[in-house]
């Protein structure tokens, strides 16, 4: 039988609203395995802990920390692969940091819930069940890190929670799911690209900034300000800003800052056939990165990864357009 560990770090999964004052952090790993019937029968569970935190409380600093606790116990030949309890505000962007600094082949899977275990239909346990079971699955391996929620599996890379209420909201929209948990097996359908895996380290000061409609630059220059080292922006479309942002793009590029753009629309690559000024080509000649298909927050974090590495600029710009 495969030996899976169970590391939980909170989030809904673990709340309960034990005094009728709202849910918070409750059950403990080793509850919440007491609750999933017929776990025994698909792998052998350990639990740990990491934290016990609302999915809202995760920084960038404890994810370098779980990437680490997480190569280390897929290094103990005995273990067969990992199982991530987390909220679910932030769990798309700890398992990216995951997809982008965990090598192992074993397979990690993020889950979590929806709904807290006061409530009816609390989805925590099947969750977990079918999280285990991913781990547990030889067609997992290889993949990356999985997120498994709404017996559905998707890539860390693509995956992102649509719905601030719905159990179904973690959705891969410009892939779909690499996955089913059906009730008597883990179908796989796909297999996702290859990625470059590099230290779990971090430039900190790496901000994001959102374009609207008649938009200035006073949030590049804020940025600047305070002595940003990266800069991700939500552009329009294919990788469009206001004229009014080109001479504060200009000056971050000037001054050795790193300045990336991704699209703020929910997927697409970035490019376009336009010759106007902000337009894509006109961006890139002037020198902006490109983060080829993710939304800001993860932008910001393989941003943060690849300077954090130290990388220089063709080799970072390789790894954003790769990743």
């Amino acid at each position: 039988m495969k030996r899976i560990v169970l590391i939980a770090t909170g989030g809904t999964i673990s709340t309960r609203d034990v005094d009728g004052s709202g849910a918070r952090p409750f059950l403990r790993p080793a509850d919440l395995l007491r609750e999933v019937p017929g776990l025994e029968r698909v792998a052998e569970v350990e639990p740990e802990e990491f934290d016990f935190i609302p999915g809202a409380s995760m920084t960038v600093p404890k994810m370098a920390d779980l990437s680490r606790r997480v190569t280390e116990t897929l290094a103990r030949r005995e273990v067969d692969g990992a199982v991530i309890t987390h909220g679910t505000d932030t769990l798309e962007e700890t398992a990216y940091f995951l997809y982008l600094t965990v090598a192992s082949e074993k397979p990690v899977v993020f889950t979590g819930a929806m709904r807290n275990a006061s409530q009816i239909g609390f989805d925590g346990y099947r969750n977990l069940f079918d999280a285990v079971r991913t781990a547990a699955a030889d067609g997992a391996r290889g993949l990356g890190p999985l997120v498994v929620l709404n017996e559905e599996v998707h890539s860390a890379r693509w995956v992102t929670k649509t719905n601030g209420q719905k159990e179904d909201t973690f959705r891969s929209p410009a892939t779909g799911p690499v996955g089913v948990a059906y009730g008597d097996r883990i179908a796989f359908f796909t297999r996702p690209g290859s990625r470059r895996v590099l230290e779990p380290r971090v430039e900190p000061e790496v901000d994001l900034i959102r374009l609207w409609a008649g938009c200035d630059d006073r949030f590049v220059r804020c940025s600047l300000g305070h002595h940003a080292r990266g800069i991700v922006l939500e552009t329009f479309g294919g990788g469009r800003v206001p004229p009014a942002l080109l001479p504060a793009i200009d000056e971050a590029i000037g001054g050795g800052v790193t300045v990336a753009a991704t699209t703020r629309c929910l997927t697409g690559s970035m490019w376009d056939m336009y010759g106007y000024a902000g337009a894509f080509r006109d961006l890139e000649r002037r020198g902006v990165l490109f983060a080829q298909d993710l939304p800001g927050h993860k932008a910001r974090l393989i941003l943060a990864v690849g300077l954090g590495n130290s990388l220089q600029r063709e080799d970072l710009k390789a790894f954003l357009e790769g990743n």
